[in-house]
């Protein structure tokens, strides 16, 4: 099958819901999807790296999706074999369901791909979600519902880099706006003090002794100075003040 080609700016996300609910449940109950776009191919026989080549999606998409048989770890067995020639998908946390109209429709399951062989593997930064349907949701109830499951494969370095580097873009861009904010208020400030508001005090005649000043204060009406003046220039302040008296 050829892959799709999307009108500029349109992207592939779907929903939890819309996954389960719209594409899985087609799938299994033989239904047709109107835009095929998600691959079947049997996803434990490849490594993770050899995945986006397999999608239909345009290649610049962080994200995978496809249909995989259930492989049986044992015949008469429920665990699914998730071992590649590679590695080993490890799930991790707990399933969670999946719900539509106020019901259960199916089952989401977040693993990890590890390279090697357990329990050594090294962790990887490749995440998938696998989703099942569940047995209601199958017309036909002859354990149909586990045949297929509907797979999203991530690597999560990539999707953190993306979301970093808009960040990033968004921070330098509301750096700039401050700076610019800040550089008003500044031209602002100065503005006020050269247009002569402040220049009456500063050009002012009156001289106060600040380093004369002394803490020590006596009766008002003493003849005693408010501090040590003994060049008398505290003296014709106290006689200004008496005549108004």
């Amino acid at each position: 099958m050829a892959p799709v080609t999307l009108p500029p700016g349109f992207r592939f996300h779907p929903t939890d819901e819309e996954l389960v609910a719209y594409y899985l449940k087609r799938k299994i109950n033989g239904h047709k999807i109107d835009l095929e776009i998600i691959p079947e191919i049997d996803l434990y026989q490849l490594e993770p790296w050899e995945l986006p080549g397999k999608s239909l999606l345009p290649s610049n998409d962080l994200e995978w999706y496809f249909f995989s048989p259930r492989d049986r770890k044992y015949p008469n067995g429920s665990r699914t074999n998730r071992a590649t020639k590679g590695g080993y998908w490890k799930s991790t946390g707990k399933d969670r369901k999946v719900s539509s109209q106020m019901r259960a429709v199916g089952m989401k399951k977040t693993l990890v791909y590890y390279q090697g062989r357990a329990p050594n593997g090294q962790r990887t930064d490749w995440v998938m979600h696998e989703y099942r349907l569940d047995e209601a949701e199958c017309e036909i109830p002859s354990g149909l519902q586990d045949a297929y499951a509907l797979c999203r494969v991530f690597k999560k370095s990539s999707i953190t880099s993306s979301k970093m580097a808009s960040s990033s873009s968004q921070d330098h861009s509301l750096t700039n706006n401050v700076a610019l904010i800040m550089s008003s208020d500044q031209s602002s400030s100065i503005d006020i003090y050269s247009d002569g508001r402040c220049n009456d005090f500063e050009s002012s005649e009156y001289s106060v002794p600040i380093e004369r000043c002394s803490t020590t204060l006596t009766d008002h009406g003493s003849s005693s100075p408010l501090g040590d003046a003994g060049d008398g220039q505290w003296m014709q302040y106290l006689n200004i003040e008496e005549e108004f008296y």
